[in-house]
């Protein structure tokens, strides 16, 4: 049994550092055995790229997994079963295995770096930090990917003694421990924020080569410390995570090359070369740039969120374009971002090259005009953008006591940054409810579409003593805490003896 595990292992470390070779710039390895995999600065740096090879093409964790934060938002509806969140374990949530299976992929590639890079001496890199911190990037890949393991399969919303945490895997995954019990909600928030500040002391504050950094990190932290804190009523997580973003804004991303760009075009047309991002996916520039980029940035969008055109006119057939809006039409056309965030785009089937209008800032052209002169197959993910930060700040301080005044001015500081389009600065809101109402939309009307915050903001915010979730979906809808997450995957159930299904969807 021991040799056929070292095989599969072996296997698994073969396929993860050989598989990345245009990132890595790699060339060909011959197999290693397990006990033997990481011995060389070369073969660390190759085993914590790999990680980024396991994330970064597709969609599971990419453009897939942020339409359906948008479909259950309510706000464009892509997939019925997630927009009315009535997935169980035998009829899932569109993309719940797929995703399931790949962040623990990326999991599992983590833990291969986490735990093998140690054992490697210190005299094998030319600056002994440099260890340090590769072991730092691979922890912060793996809080991360728990944290979508959080949110989307666990109870992150509930008390710490709940069962219904994480499946917290240390390992790499072998037939010894491939069954694990699930972790408590406390337990989850513990070992997410252990790898997190870890990573945040040892990682450089801001990385230029499209990696995480102790910036991410940071602003991950303060994103799960605001989506517990408000369901908690958590002053404390509140504050916590004030202080972050306060850090953030104030001290770490002055002293780096990070900018909002003045031409909000210029964000999405440059892509992962924006200065704008925090963290982004970058994807190969090679045959299977489209092909990675997945089914939703290349060819999704322009047959589920588009506008048709007039074929005799060739203006859309609704103008203003919706592009699949099915809410908040009244407040997030007229807003000149989304004169950016849509456009036309060829239709993506060789067979149809009609136009249509859709979210270009996630599909650009498309998966075969894409490929026509002049190129343009830089399908990112904006995994963080700056501005998020700022609208971050605007709530934080709204929920932490700061007056109407204070809290609106992050989002005019951050709107005073684009000279194109033209943002306006908004006038002090009259009441607190107006303050919420203001930051939720600018959420929407900045975020749709690329990392789930419009999802997260719909949850945390209320209108008329209900969660915005309810006000956007309309009708007899009412949100549950216990059904915004996914059921855990049948194929998990069928080989992990010891872990229990969310009861709600079983």
């Amino acid at each position: 049994m021991k040799n056929k595990i070292n095989i599969a292992l072996s296997t698994f470390v073969f396929l993860l550092i050989t598989s990345c070779s245009g990132f890595l710039d790699e060339t060909p390895r011959h197999l290693w055995s397990v006990n033997e995999a990481l011995t060389t600065r070369d073969k660390a740096l190759h085993a914590v790229n790999g990680i980024y090879y396991r994330l970064c093409p597709g969609d599971n964790l990419n453009g897939a997994l942020n339409l359906s934060y948008t479909s259950k938002s309510g706000i464009i509806s892509f997939s019925a079963v997630e927009f009315d969140m009535t997935y169980t374990q035998t009829a899932s949530g569109v993309i719940a295995a797929p995703t399931w299976s790949s962040l623990f992929s990326v999991i599992n590639a983590a833990n291969l770096a986490i735990n093998g890079i140690p054992d490697i001496p210190e005299s094998a890199f030319p600056d002994p930090k440099e260890k340090t911190q590769l072991i730092a990037e691979a922890k912060i890949l793996r809080a991360w990917m728990n944290a979508i393991q959080l949110w989307n399969y666990a109870y992150w919303h509930a008390q710490d003694d709940s069962p219904y945490g994480i499946i917290y895997r240390p390992e790499v995954t072998n037939a010894q421990n491939a069954s694990m019990p699930r972790v408590t909600v406390g337990e989850s928030y513990e070992y997410i924020f252990n790898d997190l500040d870890e990573g945040i002391a040892a990682m450089p504050a801001f990385n230029t080569n499209k990696k995480v950094s102790a910036l991410f990190g940071k602003a991950l932290k303060a994103k799960i410390l605001l989506n517990r804190g408000v369901v908690r009523n958590s002053t404390d997580d509140l504050q916590k995570a004030l202080s972050l973003v306060n850090e953030l804004l104030n001290t770490d991303i002055p002293a780096t090359p990070l900018k909002m760009e003045a031409d909000m075009k210029e964000t999405f047309a440059k892509s992962w070369d924006s200065n704008e991002h925090i963290f982004v996916r970058y994807l190969e520039d090679n045959a299977n740039r489209t092909s990675n980029g997945g089914y939703w940035t290349t060819y999704g969008l322009a047959y589920n969120a588009y506008t048709n055109l007039n074929p005799q006119t060739g203006l859309p057939l609704t103008d203003p374009p919706p592009c699949g809006l099915r809410y908040g039409t009244d407040w997030i056309i007229p807003d000149p971002r989304y004169q950016i965030a849509t456009g036309l785009a060829r239709k993506p089937e060789t067979w149809d090259d009609t136009y249509c209008y859709t979210w270009t800032k996630i599909y650009r052209k498309g998966s075969i005009a894409g490929k026509q002169d002049p190129v343009d197959e830089k399908y990112a993910t904006y995994y963080l953008r700056l501005p998020e930060l700022y609208i971050m700040q605007a709530e934080l301080l709204a929920r932490t006591g700061a007056t109407t005044a204070q809290a609106i001015a992050p989002i005019n500081v951050m709107r005073s940054k684009r000279t194109f389009p033209l943002l306006p600065p908004l006038s002090v809101p009259a009441s607190q409810d107006e303050l919420y109402e203001i930051i939720f939309r600018e959420y929407v009307k900045e975020l749709l579409l690329e990392n789930g915050a419009e999802f997260f903001a719909s949850v945390r915010f209320q209108k008329d003593g209900h969660p915005y979730m309810e006000i956007i979906k309309g009708g007899s809808f009412v949100m549950e805490y216990e059904r915004l997450q996914w059921p855990i995957p049948n194929a998990e159930l069928l080989v992990n003896s010891l872990i229990e299904q969310n009861p709600l969807q079983k």
